[in-house]
């Protein structure tokens, strides 16, 4: 017996090895009761032309002609909410134009279609048709066999002619920022998943990511994927390999500690770029620097907003010195506020241990505490005598704690080098984004040509995410009520679009007063009581849009 709950009929591809030719079935997936399995049933509707283009057999047109004529519906609703906050983002960051250069109208038109999912929805490309179809978009032509078929179609070559419009199209932005991550991923066929250094601390292959973006705008410009074994030395000879095949130059790339070598220095500034990268605590000549300006660093000259809390200020000095690489600037930090809370924590863990060693009860964690700031005396009369190594919570309080040193052969002020660093915290969001909002957190596709499209899919979906993100935040928080780009996009998604057959007008659905306040605050025209509002914001941005596509 065949159980009659069906799910709805797709549309998939199969290719015919022996002719070449790619034909197109009506797919439609069943339970058989009778053999308590899962079953498909399928019917040739077509094929696909020489230039790609869907071409129906008689038997199929026929049927949906006849399918329209008995159609009992009146109407068609679409949901347009959504839309029309992500049809600006589009128009705004001006990537279709460069999609379209890169990979074709319908690939682009595709990609931007799941990327908008991805905004909205941040779940599995699999699971977009129904949402796109009722958003006026044709989910049946991203099925899930589509999805992949298309995610394996963006080669390595289209990937770097996109990069490379896209980067030429940001040609202003010199201030970089780059930094890499680990993503887990379930992937077993797949060359790029390895065992290396996992940062979110998970038991699985991973990939590396390496992710470019500008400083000024923060918006992401380029990305690579490595395998996950690979250090980071390795990684970033392969980023300025890349860059420079690339055409990008004269760029300041912002990276973390982990960056920091001589031979690293070295190929960065040797390939012309320059650089602005934290030094390592541990290295001796930073410690020296630091004894060396200790005693005048605290001087009015001296002093600079703390660019993470407005209402304190920390202290910088500068020192020049010629390396082997060139000239360089080390920028010498001292955060008293950050002293002292790092102090104060220090107290709080030594009084706990305190207790911990008086009581005899303690932790295999805290023997390091132990033994380096504190004294144990056992008596037979007197038992255990516990009390602080003087000399040691002396050394802490009096040492480099609150002391940071910023190195570089781009910017000699301390201040503008502190604020270049700072704007590191804008890419580690792409990353957040790229992981948990992005259905990115653990790679489930298995094949390499697939993972290399679901990522590319992620970083066009940052790049609207950037933008949107950017346009809420620059609205004051009350105003918008403290919602965030998640809040607003939920919603508007209820706001539609009402088609019925046989007129011209259309109607649309009264916007809420939360609809009608965000659609104000982003400008973006909808309709209310009879009249279209926001008209004359919107014709200024399409006219600026059109001339954006000409110049593209």
């Amino acid at each position: 017996m065949i159980d009659t709950n069906a799910k709805p009929k797709k549309i998939i591809r199969v290719t015919n090895k022996k002719n070449g030719v790619t034909y197109l079935y009506e797919d439609q997936a069943f339970w058989n009761s009778e053999k308590k399995r899962g079953e498909h049933k399928r019917k040739c509707i077509g094929r696909l032309g020489p230039d790609g283009n869907e071409i129906y057999n008689d038997f199929y047109l026929a049927r949906e002609e006849a399918a329209k004529a008995e159609d009992p519906l009146v109407s068609k609703t679409t949901l347009m909410g959504q839309n029309l906050i992500l049809d600006k983002v589009v128009k705004d960051v001006g990537i279709k134009g460069v999609l379209k250069e890169a990979f074709g109208f319908d690939d682009a038109d595709a990609i931007l279609q799941l990327a908008r999912y991805s905004v909205c929805e941040g779940k599995a490309l699999s699971r977009a048709e129904d949402w796109l179809n009722d958003r006026g978009f044709n989910g049946r032509a991203l099925c899930s066999q589509r999805i992949s078929e298309l995610l394996a179609s963006l080669s390595d070559d289209r990937r770097n002619t996109f990069f490379k419009l896209w980067i030429s199209k940001q040609a202003k932005k010199k201030a970089l920022l780059f930094d890499i991550t680990s993503i887990s991923s379930y992937g077993k066929n797949n060359a790029y998943v390895e065992r290396g250094y996992n940062r979110d601390h998970e038991n699985l292959r991973q990939i590396n990511l390496g992710l470019l973006s500008a400083h000024s705008s923060n918006v992401p410009l380029w990305y690579s994927e490595l395998p996950g074994s690979m250090s980071d030395s390795i990684v970033l000879d392969h980023v300025l390999g890349s860059l420079e095949k690339l055409d990008v130059k004269d760029i300041n790339l912002v990276g973390d500690r982990g960056f920091y070598s001589e031979a690293n220095l070295r190929n960065i500034a040797g390939k012309g770029q320059k650089f602005t990268i934290p030094v390592p605590s541990s290295l001796k000549w930073q410690k020296e620097l630091i004894d060396k300006v200790r005693d005048s660093i605290r001087r009015p000259a001296n002093i600079i907003r703390n660019p993470e809390d407005d209402k304190s200020y920390i202290y910088g000095l500068t020192d020049y010195k010629t390396e082997s690489y060139g000239r360089t600037w080390r920028h010498v930090y001292f955060d008293p506020v950050r002293k002292e809370q790092d102090i104060a924590s220090l107290m709080l863990k030594l009084r706990k241990c305190e207790e911990e060693l008086a009581s005899g009860d303690t932790f295999e964690k805290h023997k390091n505490l132990y033994n380096t700031y504190f004294i144990v005396k056992e008596t037979p009369k007197r038992g255990r005598k516990v009390s602080l190594n003087e000399q040691a919570v002396n050394a802490y309080i009096n040492g480099y704690s609150g002391f940071w040193i910023i190195l570089t052969n781009a910017e000699k002020d301390a201040s503008k080098a502190l604020e270049h660093y700072n704007r590191r915290c804008d890419i580690e969001f792409h990353f957040d984004d790229m992981k948990n909002l992005l259905d990115c957190n653990r790679l489930n596709v298995h094949g390499e040509r697939t993972m290399k499209g679901r990522l590319f899919v992620n970083f066009i979906t940052l790049i609207l995410l950037n933008d949107l993100r950017g346009k809420v935040s620059a609205i004051k928080p009350r105003d918008r009520k403290y919602w965030d780009f998640k809040d607003m996009l939920n919603k508007v998604a209820t706001y539609s679009r009402i088609h019925f057959t046989g007129t011209y007008k259309d109607l649309w659905t009264v916007p809420t007063k939360a609809q009608r306040l965000i659609f104000d605050l982003l400008k973006i025209e909808y309709h209310w009581k009879g009249e279209t509002m926001n008209v004359e914001e919107l014709t200024k941005t399409e006219d600026d849009d059109e001339q954006e596509d000409e110049k593209t």
